[in-house]
């Protein structure tokens, strides 16, 4: 039986988020709009790991960032959340990316830069960790923040190991291409993404076949995000609908990676579907209730003030 030393490791998309909250959408050139209000954040991957380390999950990044003033303003707020990042590599050679994230009327858009690198493997450091490890958690911005090789090896590595891949595609899907979708679907335990992306990656647009569709390439569960509306998880079992919580939404960033810290922990659990998509669900909405991600997501005390169960398991 292997010891394992972490409960999820993220790899890449480590990004520093700058959130501004302005008075409408479209922003128009030549046009003035008042600033009401802005953080600075770590963003990407990192708001799963900061969600998953104040739910209680042992979690880690494996990286690359810039050794720049966000590189490691990024790595200071991580490791004072918790999070392990003695595997991130800090290089001279990579620019940390910095996503200008606009905010109006709870709504969002992003407007930043990746630039891949050349790499087709990962580290010989991060594959004894991944194995190490009860989960994998890989979203789409990953191909294209570190590289589609490091990324490919790195599930090739969690498959060998035996360790469970919880995969997120996000708006990337558009970009990943049908041969790296369909691998990476295909090696995946849970695959987590919101309804317009599960249409835009099947072509399907009814939420029954969708969720079929994405079974067939066999994960266990789909998880489907429906905002205000909650989420479905599907499985051979068949589909749940978990009802969403009323709350009033500042801004929606962050939102799914930090519900995708409560599939992962409901899941490596052993909770059922149900009491699953209810935990993430609540992480969801105390995180959207604010401005900003990263140490914006939810905490203990605004999850529990939903009602749902806290008594976290020793994984």
């Amino acid at each position: 039986m292997p010891t394992h030393t972490f409960d999820v490791l993220a790899i890449g998309d480590l990004v520093v988020d700058f959130v501004v909250e302005i008075d409408h959408f479209p922003v128009e050139a030549g046009r003035f709009q008042v600033d009401r209000g802005h953080v600075l954040e770590p963003g990407g991957a990192c708001n799963l790991l900061i969600a998953a380390a104040r739910i209680g999950l042992k979690c880690g990044a494996l990286s690359r960032v810039g050794d720049d003033l966000h590189g490691h303003f990024l790595l200071d707020v991580l490791a004072e959340e918790g999070v392990d990042v003695s595997a991130v590599e800090v290089t001279g050679s990579k620019r940390t990316v910095v996503v200008l994230t606009l905010v109006a009327g709870g709504e969002h858009t992003f407007i930043g830069g990746m630039k891949a690198s050349p790499d087709l493997t990962i580290p010989d450091g991060w594959r004894e960790r991944i194995g190490r490890s009860r989960a994998l958690f890989v979203e789409g911005y990953a191909f294209a923040e570190l590289s589609p090789g490091m990324v490919l090896d790195a599930i090739a590595t969690a498959q060998a190991a035996g360790t469970p891949i919880f995969f997120d595609p996000g708006p990337e899907v558009h970009n990943l291409g049908k041969e790296r979708l369909e691998l990476t679907l295909s090696a995946s335990r849970v695959v987590l993404l919101t309804a317009e992306e599960a249409a835009w990656a099947t072509g399907i647009e009814d939420p029954v076949l969708v969720a079929q569709r994405l079974l067939a390439f066999g994960p266990e569960w789909v998880v489907v995000k429906r905002g205000a509306a909650g989420c479905t998880i599907s499985s051979q079992e068949g589909t749940i609908h978990i009802p969403g919580f009323s709350v009033k939404v500042q801004d929606t960033s962050g939102a799914g990676d930090s519900f995708d810290a409560g599939v992962i922990c409901g899941y490596l659990a052993g909770w059922s579907p149900e009491r699953t998509g209810r935990f993430a669900n609540a992480i969801g909405a105390a995180t959207v209730a604010k401005l900003g991600a990263g140490r914006q997501v939810a905490t203990r005390a605004e999850i529990e003030a939903f009602g749902v169960e806290m008594d976290m398991p020793q994984l």
